[in-house]
């Protein structure tokens, strides 16, 4: 892969974090990394959001248990409180992440809140933004964390195979949500 390829892929992929600010959610895109979980309990902690949504499904690799859970249990470890945890746990892919935690949204809040502190993996921003905006709102101001894990780092990915083959298919699942007019490219 050479150069101008790498940067035109982190050109359209990386979505840079934006500049931290309070908000009444935050919600996190489940994975088997608790890195995300770590930083939104230092979010919650330091004041920065009042509820934590946690949007995961079953994964085979959590032996029958869902990435929702998963995460949630790390969060109280850490000091969230459970009542200020709201789970979201039958996705199994991103558009479900943001369409079951619509509904899960809007029976806590009653509406979809103004701001929302969303926190994903780097090379996954970009398709969470173009979903949410779609398919939660396109009013509601996105204030975007993503966070580095052991196998979603940002530095030198093309060197990694393994990282390699997540991010040109990360590109693939941007073109077909794009097909099926899941993605809003505002």
């Amino acid at each position: 892969m050479n150069l101008k390829t790498i940067k035109a892929i982190e050109d359209f992929l990386l979505v840079k974090s934006d500049k931290i600010q309070k908000a009444s959610l935050a919600f996190v895109f489940g994975s088997l990394s608790l890195e995300s979980s770590k930083y939104v309990a230092a979010l919650f902690k330091s004041g920065y959001c009042s509820y934590v949504l946690v949007s995961g499904g079953k994964h085979l690799e959590l032996q029958g248990k869902t990435e929702a859970a998963y995460h949630q249990r790390y969060l109280i470890k850490s000091g969230v409180p459970e009542n200020r945890i709201i789970l979201e746990s039958r996705a199994r892919n991103t558009l479900e992440n943001v369409i079951f935690s619509r509904k899960v949204i809007l029976r806590y809040f009653h509406r979809i809140p103004a701001k929302i502190i969303v926190i994903g993996q780097p090379f996954h921003g970009r398709r969470i933004l173009m979903t949410l905006r779609k398919n939660l709102s396109a009013r509601t101001k996105y204030i975007v964390q993503l966070v580095p894990t052991k196998s979603h780092r940002v530095n030198n990915w093309w060197h990694d195979k393994k990282l390699r083959a997540h991010v040109i298919d990360e590109i693939r699942k941007i073109g077909e949500y794009a097909q099926r007019g899941h993605l809003t490219w505002r």
